[in-house]
């Protein structure tokens, strides 16, 4: 029928989902970077909030997913040193990359409503 699900398997599905972790952190990054603010308008500032939540949403997924699967490849049978360390440190290495994307998600979401607020004359200066 196929190959059994096992370790070592998950193993490669954790690595893979660390690359593509890195690549949605810097998703996130590039997403929340804004040249100049105050040259948007209102409406635009305000239309932005949910698309940046959608984006943190995605960013923190991404590495958790890859943490989950590192965390189940350390605890399947039968167990193996390598893959156990290895399963660690990828699952650390997703970690760090899952608090790196909460806090530019964050950074850039909080920037959208503070302008969205400020742009429409309700938050005071």
């Amino acid at each position: 029928m196929g190959k059994r699900l096992d370790g070592g398997v998950l193993m490669v599905f954790a690595v893979t989902l660390l690359f593509l972790a890195a690549a949605s952190t810097f998703f996130v990054f590039f997403y929340g970077f804004d040249w100049e603010p105050d040259d948007r308008s209102v409406a635009y500032w305000q239309a932005e909030i949910p698309t940046r939540q959608r984006i943190l949403a995605i960013g923190v997924a991404v590495p958790a997913a890859s943490l989950a699967t590192a965390a189940a490849s350390m605890f399947a049978l039968p167990r193996r040193p390598v893959r156990i360390i290895g399963g660690g440190l990828v699952a650390v290495l997703a970690l760090g990359l899952m608090v790196i994307s909460c806090i530019l998600g964050y950074e850039s979401l909080a920037t959208a409503q503070y302008w969205a607020a400020r742009a429409s004359g309700s938050y005071p200066r």
